[in-house]
């Protein structure tokens, strides 16, 4: 089975070692398989849990090389081209180990091999490693690094999300690891790592331990299956019908236990069922495992098939349907006249023929049949056929006393698919009035399978909306700026991948009168009729650009107080004010405290006190709320808050924000005392109002933002320096 993992971006770097115990080398029997890992643009962690045939690392990058810059793994070494060749340093790629990738563009690694036991120990050194993740799916950090939490200061991933303590309580922002990745552990002393043992992995062998029989599984699609049929059972003769006696039986075809042995037991549907009529039954079926119903056959036929997927309705029908679903699962050998299959799936199914209702056995060699756990009467149950010479698969019904093979379905058994739930939670809210003319709508949808859901969206002035989109998966839509005093009406169509569709009601909103401005429509300056937009965060409302007022003067001048408002533009050119606004000495933004904290600010708006600042960082970080003692800190606080308040584009190397917030802060960099301009699209350095000690003096407290760090510092910054102005509302 084929499993694909997306590796996010880092911007860190660090010389690092590590120790690594060997590989294991006494596994029952090695286990071959291949992992495919998507090698994202930049810096990323990356491991492997494959063991490749010939592990040198060049060779198994072989295919990779051209968008390479490097690999680096925990002590320093690294593959990297040096002129026109290409110099292994690492040697040999080793599976406990992490290596951190530095990528010209994306690419796709895949690795062919052993699979290494994912109990492999881990020597985890006194400070910084990084290491491999060998389990084959999805585990909790806290759970992985539970019995070596007293030594350990911090793991990270290729995202920067840690794993870390603060305070008394280890905090897990990283939440599961994932195969794949690589990740970056620092230790306080030494200590070994066991990835705890993780669930059957279907795929595996599976053994029964009611009788210590081994079955092949098979992962096709959504369900796991075994790729076997079912042999548990002591075998009765085939004149004889099976009984409720509490000991499972079976039918070896021909009374031979030997065919029993190759193709599987043969059991009637009562026997099968264990005298249980429920549809959603476990059967005789190990634990775990259950039975399929006949809609399960269906979600296997359409995943299986190459024309009809699940949920056409032709596999509703019953006699021979599909185009090619019994070719692909049956065996590869052993059909009669070599009508064998495809074995596309592995699914691996044996014309083991069946015994009829009267005892004799029949068709062996010619056709499969199968038994589904749903029955259409006392006397009747749904089952499937294949024959040697068809390619589509035959859905009937057939007497329970009939004796067919049976395969074993892992987990709970799959309901009829639903239809999505009605689309709710309109925004606007149905019948308000006073609507912005910028909104966008909005809604909430969710399927009682989880599957995926597209939406058409039915919008205008009409009691009956026109289609406006379809096939859309956000559950947003933006029609654009509206009327003025309009009613409009629109509805949300939801579909899931099932063919189900589910129609929403109509819902209606009124627009607000002209001239009636609210805080996230756009704020127009009437001193210069310069347009900002504006953004609610929690209580306040921000301008969400940076102020652009006033003349610009050159950067080796001085702002005066000579009532014009002045600015300096990056590099003393007016396009970059345009972009990222002006930067301003503290006293001329303050206008020299002529208007208070109002300063350059329009009527109606501020220059952000210190106060302020620390509100807004609570609000948007992830981790430490309005009024927590950090954000009277000075230096770097915080958590995410920087990351948070970052404009979605134009930082160096891609540091840029989540955009979660929308207050979308730019790297306008700063004018120094010196004349001379810095750091632009490296960082963001922003005034308050409040000065910094007795009012009057030469420093103010200020804001700063850098690519590469997703806090805020908060600090005291000479007055004489030029930054950029926010402005909050009154």
């Amino acid at each position: 089975m084929k499993q694909i993992y997306t590796i996010g971006l880092i911007i860190l770097t660090l010389t690092i070692s590590q120790q690594a115990f060997p590989q294991a080398e006494n596994a029952k029997s090695p286990l071959r398989g291949e992992q495919q890992i998507e090698l994202s643009e930049g810096y990323s962690f990356v491991s492997s849990r494959i063991m490749a045939e010939n592990s040198d690392m060049q060779e198994i990058l072989q295919n990779n090389l051209t968008n390479i810059e490097f690999v680096r793994n925990s002590a320093g070494l690294m593959l990297r081209k040096i002129g026109p060749n290409w110099v292994n340093s690492i040697g040999d790629w080793v599976n406990t180990e992490g290596y951190l990738f530095m990528m010209n563009q994306a690419d796709e690694l895949l690795i062919t091999g052993e699979v290494i036991d994912p109990q492999t120990p881990i020597a985890l050194s006194t400070g910084y490693q990084m290491i491999g993740y060998l389990p084959d799916q999805a585990l909790n950090t806290e759970e992985v690094f539970q019995d070596v939490l007293e030594n350990l200061e911090f793991v990270r991933n290729t995202a920067g999300l840690m794993f870390r303590k603060i305070g008394p309580n280890w905090v897990n922002s990283i939440g599961e690891m994932q195969p794949g990745e690589g990740y970056l552990v620092k230790m306080y002393s030494d200590n070994v790592l066991i990835y705890p043992s993780t669930p059957f992995t279907c795929g595996n062998s599976f053994t029964d331990p009611r009788d210590d029989q081994t079955y092949s599984t098979v992962q096709i699609g959504d369900q796991c299956w075994m790729a076997e049929n079912l042999n548990i059972g002591t075998m009765i003769n085939g004149s004889e019908n099976m009984s409720d006696d509490g000991i499972i039986e079976k039918y070896c075809y021909g009374n031979d236990p030997a065919n029993c042995e190759t193709f599987g037991g043969l059991y009637q549907w009562n026997e099968m069922m264990e005298y249980v009529t429920d549809t959603a039954v476990q059967g005789i079926c190990p634990e775990g495992w259950h039975l399929p119903t006949d809609h399960e056959w269906k979600i296997l036929e359409g995943t299986v098939d190459s024309q009809y997927p699940v949920g056409d309705p032709i596999w509703n029908n019953t006699g021979y349907r599909g185009y090619d679903a019994g070719l692909n699962l049956k065996s590869t050998t052993g059909w009669y006249g070599g009508g064998n299959g495809s074995g596309l799936y592995n699914f691996e199914a044996l014309p083991g023929g069946f015994r009829s209702p009267d005892g004799y056995f029949s068709n062996i060699t010619l056709n499969a049949y199968f038994w589904s756990s749903s029955e259409v009467n006392s006397y009747y149950a749904w089952s499937r056929y294949l024959f040697y010479s068809y390619g589509d698969v035959y859905r009937s019904i057939y007497g329970k006393l009939s004796g067919f093979s049976v395969r074993c379905l892992k987990g709970n058994f799959t309901p009829a698919n639903q239809p999505p739930e009605s689309p709710s939670t309109p925004s606007p809210e149905d019948g308000v009035i006073n609507q912005s003319i910028e909104v966008d709508l909005s809604w909430t949808c969710t399927d009682p399978e989880g599957d995926p859901l597209t939406f058409d969206i039915y919008f205008g002035t009409e009691v009956t909306p026109p289609q406006v989109a379809t096939g859309q998966t956000e559950t947003t839509y933006n029609p654009g700026t509206l009327e003025n005093n309009t009613e409009y009406f629109w509805k949300i169509v939801a579909h899931d991948d099932h063919t189900n569709t589910t129609e929403g009601p109509v819902w209606s909103f009124t627009t607000e009168e002209g001239g009636q401005w609210q805080c996230g429509d756009p704020f127009t300056d009437p001193r210069d009729d310069q347009t900002y937009n504006t953004v609610i965060i929690g209580t306040q409302c921000w301008m969400a650009e940076n102020m652009n007022i006033g003349n610009m003067i050159n950067s080796s001048n001085n702002q005066t107080g000579n009532g014009i408002i002045e600015k300096y533009c990056y590099d003393n050119d007016p396009a970059n004010c345009e972009t990222y606004g002006g930067l301003y000495q503290w006293n001329e933004m303050m206008e020299y405290y002529a208007t208070g904290v109002q300063g350059i600010c329009p009527s109606g708006w501020h220059i952000p006190t210190d106060d302020e600042w620390k509100i807004l960082e609570g609000t948007v970080d992830s981790q430490y709320p309005v009024g927590d003692p950090i954000w009277n800190n000075t230096g770097w606080r915080g958590y995410d808050a920087g990351l948070n308040l970052k404009s979605t584009s134009g930082w160096y190397e891609g540091g840029n924000g989540s955009g979660f917030y929308g207050y979308e802060a730019l790297p306008g960099g700063q004018h120094s005392v010196d004349g001379s301009f810095y750091s632009l699209s490296i960082g963001a350095f922003f005034w308050s109002s409040s000065d910094y000690g007795s009012p009057g003096g030469s420093f103010a407290w200020k804001r700063i933002l850098e690519y590469d760090i997703d806090w805020v510092s908060r600090y005291s910054g000479n007055k004489g320096y030029g930054f950029s102005a926010r402005c909050i509302q009154n």
